[in-house]
């Protein structure tokens, strides 16, 4: 049968562009396509133009903002509709505290760090009867001399161990770790810590990956809000990138450590060996390699070892805290007992004042000894 070459046609076309200051994530964020009943469509990562039947469809992608930007679009047949989705639009700001904080406590929102955010003074919080008082740093300086929230370290030139700041919050001592490395320049990219007011926690500090450093910020932003799923398809596209020549070794481990988080970290092995090896003052990087050696169950009087060494430095991570002392303590074997059960203790010790919400580990001193 002859196809009728002027017949009608029955489908249109939808091109998506995706505003980013990254040439990197204009081609590998991966943008969801739903019908008029909410139905996934289509989920491809590079794929920016679709063939769909007429109809209403949303079209929506998680940025480097780390929210989920959407756009209605009518297709109708024969036709091509455009829809751009950017990162500029910003919702609503969690209130920084800087000079004092208002008399009425603000809605709780999961703190992010953008481009945008980094640019802006921050919101002026009145009547706080806590003030932060940077106490010093190790393995960083402040850039510039203010005393204010947000703060910006730059790394030392050479370090031995992950970089911190201390902070005084009203009559409690806060440390956190700073994401930064001496691979990377000053300004632009350092990293930044804020301190917010909350309903919930009170006064939280958040140490965040600089903007400019554009897919490790992303990686951050989208696992502070709880996209870790996407974040995860981002960093499988990226380890490489952020690892490549050691330009972002911090940014790296952090895509890592969510790889590892979904299931997906396997086939970057050797990649986290030159983690480990090279960089030895991430331990997070031996907490990587540590627990995917104990999964295989290859290698594990190295297992152990990776994971005791970890236990006597610095993490950078929250969350390779939680997957050290969790891997320590399922150990069903009876090698290092005294070492293990030591670390272990030191560790649940630490474990009631970390900040669970804050992604670079950030816990309250104790008082005394």
């Amino acid at each position: 049968m002859t196809q009728d070459m002027n017949a009608a046609p029955t489908t249109g076309k939808l091109h998506v562009e995706l505003r980013s200051d990254s040439y990197f994530f204009g081609k590998n964020i991966p943008i969801e396509v739903r019908d008029s009943a909410m139905r996934l469509v289509e989920r491809p990562s590079e794929k920016r133009q679709f063939s769909l039947a007429p109809g209403l469809y949303e079209v929506s992608a998680v940025l480097e903002d780390g929210r989920r930007h959407r756009a209605l679009v009518q297709i109708k047949a024969g036709e091509t509709a455009p829809v751009t989705l950017g990162a500029d639009a910003e919702t609503p700001k969690t209130k920084v505290a800087s000079r004092s904080v208002s008399q009425k406590v603000p809605r709780y929102k999961r703190p992010r760090f953008t481009r945008k955010m980094a640019s802006e003074e921050p919101l002026l919080v009145r009547d706080i009867a806590a003030p932060a008082e940077l106490l010093d740093v190790t393995g960083a300086s402040l850039v510039g001399d203010t005393k204010l929230s947000p703060w910006q370290f730059e790394c030392a030139n050479d370090v031995d161990a992950v970089p911190t700041a201390r902070f005084q919050i009203g009559d409690r001592t806060r440390l956190i770790s700073l994401p930064i490395s001496p691979e990377h320049g000053s300004p632009s990219h350092a990293c930044t810590v804020t301190l917010h007011e909350t309903s919930t926690l009170g006064f939280q500090l958040n140490a965040w990956i600089s903007p400019e450093r554009t897919v490790a910020n992303a990686l951050q932003n989208m696992m502070a809000s709880g996209y870790v799923l996407d974040a995860a398809g981002v960093a499988d596209q990226a380890v490489e990138l952020l690892g490549a020549k050691y330009q972002d070794p911090t940014g790296a481990a952090l895509g890592g450590l969510i790889l590892l988080k979904t299931g997906r970290l396997a086939r970057w092995t050797s990649w986290i060996e030159n983690l480990a090896r090279d960089f030895d003052w991430i331990a997070d990087g031996k907490v990587l390699l540590a627990s995917l050696l104990a999964k295989e169950g290859n290698d594990m009087g190295m297992a152990l070892e990776l994971a005791l060494r970890a236990s006597e430095q610095r993490l950078l991570f929250s969350e390779s805290f939680s997957l050290l002392l969790d891997l320590l303590r399922r150990w069903s074997r009876g090698e290092e007992r005294d070492r293990r059960n030591l670390a272990i203790k030191e560790m649940l010790a630490r474990t009631p004042n970390i900040d669970w919400e804050s992604i670079c580990l950030n816990h309250e001193e104790a008082e005394g000894p």
